[in-house]
């Protein structure tokens, strides 16, 4: 099979035992640019996650690996353009959620508070990576909309310890409040500021 990164093609067999290798040579490959390995793609599939687990699978009949790899801005502007969509698709979601709780949630009430819960975890993840990259000066163009926007993702973050307590509680009334009076403000207050913030860096 055939790896394509940057300028080079390596060649490897198809086997389990050159995985490791292929990785190391590509990792030294990365390392010497000032660039970040962002996904893969097997004979025309598009891999984010577990592109080891994907490789080893299928690695008999892989033919081509392309390997992507993009600046540190340029892959910080994507999260934050997909934490732009998820917060204005789960608004709307998150409002008819807290609806059902005020009543008796369901089975699929708790499934889509988890995946929510899932949702804010990821939030907080790719915030933590991008605010604590060196390069954070090159990556947004305003430290005090990207500051402002901080102290609202430390306020989901405090939330969330609470909520935890409620949820303990089975306490649904409190539950339905969170989510309708305190999250939904907090996720469309983010989502004004990381467009602000987008809205910046095109006017520069």
């Amino acid at each position: 099979m055939k790896i394509h990164i940057l300028d080079k093609v390596l060649e490897y067999e198809n086997h389990i035992d050159i995985l490791d290798t292929m990785f190391d040579e590509v990792n030294n490959i990365v390392s010497g640019t000032s660039l970040i390995f962002s996904h893969l793609i097997i004979d025309g599939v598009i891999v984010y996650d577990d592109y080891y687990d994907y490789l080893l699978d299928n690695i008999r009949n892989i033919e081509e690996v392309i390997i992507i790899v993009k600046t540190a801005k340029k892959i910080s502007e994507e999260v934050l353009l997909s934490t732009i969509d998820y917060l204005d698709r789960s608004i709307p979601e998150i409002e008819m959620l807290s609806n059902e709780f005020y009543k008796t949630p369901s089975k699929e009430s708790w499934q889509k508070l988890m995946d929510l819960i899932e949702g804010i975890r990821w939030i907080m993840d790719t915030f933590v990576s991008i605010d604590s990259n060196g390069e954070l000066k090159n990556i947004v163009n305003s430290y005090e909309e990207w500051n402002l926007y901080a102290k609202d993702v430390y306020s989901l973050q405090e939330l969330m310890m609470d909520f935890e307590e409620i949820l303990r509680n089975n306490d649904f009334i409190s539950t339905g409040d969170i989510l309708s009076y305190e999250i939904v403000p907090l996720f469309k207050e983010m989502k004004k500021k990381l467009e602000k913030l987008f809205l910046e860096e095109v006017e520069i």
